[in-house]
């Protein structure tokens, strides 16, 4: 039998370990676990009215339907309302500091589209680019996870499952097994039992959000939603404005991705982005100094799939106020972001208006990340980035 735990009034079941593959741990800083959660999930759904995807001109198609002007983005576009429920694997990694901070806090860290997990832990240069090992170099906690549909989380259905509003309450559940302390306890019982990093923990004294992209879509949305289970956030790579993907779907330059992708074992409705779309969207900057090839290659290399369900569904949770959250936000935002900002993120955006969405927030920031594109890590100056987030969230006890 599962054991049980309560949280605000809600009974929760603590799922049964699941015997994750032991991987090799090289982090710097701390210890770190590999872990597959089962996540349980029933949401609103929609059957939408896009185009099936089943080979590479397909996807092609989907990629200009997607940015054409008129194609709707919103519930116009729903065929059929529907419930989505089930229990589905979500892959994550927890990290604990060698060092830790004098309470524990927990960072949670969502990743955007067109990558996984690793987006924030990178093996090349770790000590220049791996955001988990700065955090970790810190004293913080932190879990990252792949998202549902992406790397080695499940991948469902890429039309009627893998929904915005489903992402939105497995990240949810996530935070509160963390709350409740089921996380932790989870953790301990995975394999390596024996590791002592992991022993006699209870749950974490303080949770930060943080999102990248998309995974900033769904943080936004999440601290907007249930501000009362956040303590506090940092979103990077995103801000909801007139620019906001108005590049349009064909800049990811995407293909089919089962098709002569061994490695990306999807079913249909599955896309993944070319070199070039890697370029388009996630580098930027002066190529002579924001970043180097090898940086660039190792980009390429953690391309994941992307379902076109989640593009239809995102609507649901943009642009959501946030009057319940009240605690400190940071927005920190990549200079030459193309996708966010169509190239330049200077003004587009102020405190003043962040406010209007965030209300009664304690502290907005607004930074700027120098001569850096989307994927902010994997830029030469990721490390000021990281410390640019350390000290807006030192100056707030967490």
């Amino acid at each position: 039998m599962p054991a049980r735990r309560l949280i605000a009034g809600a009974l929760l079941l603590l799922p049964a370990v699941s015997a994750s593959p032991v991987k090799a741990d090289n982090h710097l800083h701390g210890a770190c676990k590999q872990l597959d959660i089962p996540v349980s999930a029933t949401v609103d759904g929609a059957v939408y009215n896009i185009p099936q995807v089943n080979n590479d001109i397909e996807a092609g198609a989907w990629g200009i339907y997607d940015a054409t002007r008129t194609t709707p983005h919103d519930a116009s576009n729903v065929l059929k309302n529907t419930t989505i429920s089930g229990t589905w694997n979500i892959h994550a990694q927890l990290c604990f500091p060698t060092n830790p901070k004098a309470q524990d806090i927990l960072q949670v860290a969502t990743h955007g589209v067109h990558y996984d997990s690793r987006y924030w832990d990178s093996k090349y240069l770790p000590q220049n680019h791996s955001y988990v090992e700065a955090a970790l170099k810190e004293g913080y906690s932190i879990l990252t996870y792949d998202r549902l549909g992406v790397g080695e989380s499940d991948h469902p259905d890429a039309y009627e499952v893998v929904q915005a509003n489903l992402e939105l309450e497995i990240l949810r559940q996530l935070t509160l097994m963390a709350r409740n302390g089921s996380l932790y306890t989870f953790a301990e019982q995975a394999k390596p039992a024996a590791d002592a990093a992991f022993k006699n923990r209870g749950q974490p004294a303080k949770i930060v959000h943080i999102g990248h992209s998309f995974g900033s879509v769904l943080t936004s949305a999440f601290i907007a939603t249930y501000g009362d289970l956040t303590d506090g956030a940092i979103i990077t790579g995103y801000v909801y404005g007139q620019y906001l993907g108005s590049a349009g779907s064909v800049a990811f330059a995407v293909e089919y991705a089962a098709t002569g992708h061994p490695r990306f074992d999807r079913p249909s409705g599955y896309v993944v982005s070319k070199e070039i779309g890697i370029q388009n969207i996630f580098f930027a900057g002066d190529p002579k100094t924001a970043y180097t090839p090898e940086l660039f290659e190792y980009g390429v290399s953690l391309k994941q799939p992307v379902p076109v369900g989640e593009f239809a569904s995102a609507y649901k949770i943009l642009n959501r106020p946030g009057g319940s959250f009240m605690a400190p936000v940071q927005f920190l935002l990549p200079e030459h972001d193309f996708y966010i900002c169509r190239g330049d993120c200077n003004n587009i955006t102020s405190v003043e208006q962040l406010k209007s969405f965030y209300p009664n927030a304690t502290d907005i920031d607004l930074k700027i990340q120098p001569n850096t594109g989307h994927a902010l890590p994997l830029h030469n100056n990721a490390t000021a980035g990281f410390q640019l987030s350390f000290d807006f969230l030192g100056r707030h006890g967490l």
